[in-house]
C-alpha cells in the first residue's frame, strides 16, 4: 500500500512538458524538414516528431520525465536556420502567483490567462521573444 501511494505521489509530482507544436517561418523544403524531425528524434525525451514542411509545423510528443524546455525547441529550429514563431503546448506543473513552475525543465513562466493554483495541467501558446532577457509568458486556453 505505501509503494502505491509513493509511486502515485511521485508521478503526480512530475513537471513537465506533454506536446510542443511549433509554427516555422522560412521552412519551404522536404528535405529541410527531415533534417528537424531527425534532430528532435534525437533528442532524449522525444517520443515523436511528426514536421509538415507545407503547413510550417513542427509537433513534438515528449515522454514521462523529459526535461526538455520550449526554448531548447526554439534553439534547435533557429540552428537549422530557422525562425520559430507561436508555439502551442501542453504542460504540467505547478501554479503560484501567476506563474507556472516546470521543475522537470528546470523553468518557469508567467501566465496570462486564468489557471487554479497548484499541480495543472494546461493547454497554451508560448511565442519565442525577441529580446532573450524577456520572460516568456504562457497563454492559457
Amino acid at each position: 500500500m505505501r509503494l502505491a501511494i509513493l509511486l502515485f505521489s511521485a508521478w503526480s509530482l512530475r513537471a513537465e512538458f506533454l506536446r510542443i507544436q511549433v509554427t516555422v517561418h522560412d521552412m519551404d523544403c522536404q528535405s529541410c524538414s527531415a533534417s528537424l524531425e531527425s534532430i528532435f528524434k534525437r533528442m532524449r525525451g522525444v517520443e515523436s516528431a511528426e514536421v509538415d514542411y507545407k503547413a510550417g509545423t513542427i509537433l513534438i510528443s515528449l515522454g514521462p520525465q523529459n526535461r526538455i524546455s520550449v526554448e531548447q525547441i526554439w534553439d534547435a529550429v533557429k540552428r537549422v536556420g530557422f525562425t520559430p514563431a507561436e508555439t502551442k503546448v501542453q504542460v504540467r506543473g505547478v501554479v503560484a502567483a501567476g506563474k507556472i513552475e516546470v521543475q522537470e525543465a528546470n523553468r518557469s513562466y508567467a501566465l496570462e490567462g486564468h489557471a487554479a493554483e497548484g499541480k495543472a495541467e494546461i493547454k497554451g501558446s508560448m511565442s519565442p521573444p525577441s529580446d532573450p532577457r524577456t520572460p516568456i509568458v504562457l497563454r492559457v486556453e
